[in-house]
């Protein structure tokens, strides 16, 4: 997996960017407050802003700033009024700041974010408008602020079939990776993506998972009775789980579960375990079942992040004229 801040400091490192950001969403839109895109003045991009006319018409400005410097908002009206259609028919509204920043002064800032995130450490960045440097790690009343959180940390108990293809599967889809199997034959690093955190141990695995800061997902997809329930012994320690995924049928589920009560009482919570895991699409081949569970993966992770977009506090001058009509 690399984020969105790798990319930017990969790009910075090679010249001045146009950062593209949301900093008000609402009603019905493609992106919420706090989504973002670059471009550099090769004609490469990374991210989005919402596709369609909007990141068209958000690119031409963002060429404009990347030749004169000067820093451009942009107000995407999404409502789609008969006879008065303009950037799309979402339903909503939302604001856009294009700002250039220059290697000089952001690559460091940007260099710092990218670390912190990639050792699973939240911190809050502000995007300034009228200002020499855009982006500061300090809250300011006249800027967009917002607490960025680290990718979602999905650990894989089970290196086998499903565990591989799951794995490549959640690394096109931003999770940082963790897999466990205590079989030293199926952890062959090939077989998994770059960057994926893979050991035989159990307990390390689980320690990395609770002190993660940003959400953290667990799939059991071992290959028997006994893993399963070391597994949920061991994830009973770490708090705030959004999800914990066991694979099999019913029966073997019922029996974990069972197997676990009568033991030290059911450790996760029921609003957390998806047993058996995955969405029901009739799936039969590891690459099938991968699908099912990377798709409840991505509805669980969407849910849990409905209403954390933070827009500015006082609307703009544009924004509350525009939606005041």
């Amino acid at each position: 997996m690399n984020g969105f801040f790798d990319r930017l400091s990969e790009a910075l490192v090679r010249g001045p960017v146009a950062l593209v950001t949301v900093v008000a969403a609402r009603g019905s839109t493609p992106r919420i407050a706090g989504a973002r895109q670059f471009f550099t003045a090769d004609g490469g991009h990374h991210g989005t802003v919402g596709g369609g006319v909007t990141e068209a018409r958000v690119l031409d400005l963002a060429r404009e700033t990347l030749t004169d410097g000067r820093p451009r908002t942009f107000f995407a009206d999404l409502r789609g009024r008969p006879g008065d259609i303009r950037e799309g028919v979402c339903g909503g509204t939302m604001e856009l700041w294009i700002v250039r920043l220059e290697p000089t002064a952001c690559l460091p800032l940007i260099q710092t974010v990218a670390a912190s995130l990639c050792g699973g450490k939240c911190l809050s960045l502000s995007t300034r408008l009228d200002a020499s440097v855009p982006l500061a790690l300090e809250a300011s009343a006249d800027a967009f602020t917002e607490t960025l959180e680290p990718a979602p940390r999905l650990l894989i108990v089970g290196a086998g079939h499903i565990g591989r293809a799951l794995a490549r599967l959640a690394d096109g889809l931003g999770f940082a990776l963790s897999v466990q199997d205590e079989r030293p034959d199926w952890l062959d690093t090939a077989a998994f993506p770059a960057g994926c955190e893979i050991k035989p141990c159990l307990e390390a695995s689980v320690h990395t998972l609770k002190i993660w800061e940003g959400e953290r997902f667990v799939v059991l997809v071992t290959r028997g009775f006994p893993q399963d329930v070391a597994a949920l012994d061991a994830l009973a320690t770490i708090p705030d789980l959004a999800y914990v995924g066991l694979l099999g049928s019913r029966k073997r589920v019922a029996t974990v579960l069972a197997a676990q009560c009568a033991a030290d009482g059911l450790a996760i919570p029921a609003s957390v375990l998806h047993a058996p895991v995955g969405l029901e699409i009739g799936a039969e081949t590891p690459e099938e079942i991968a699908v099912s569970i990377a798709a409840e993966l991505i509805q669980i992770r969407r849910r849990s992040r409905e209403g954390a977009a933070r827009g500015l506090d006082i609307p703009s001058k544009m924004d509350r004229e525009a939606l005041g009509d």
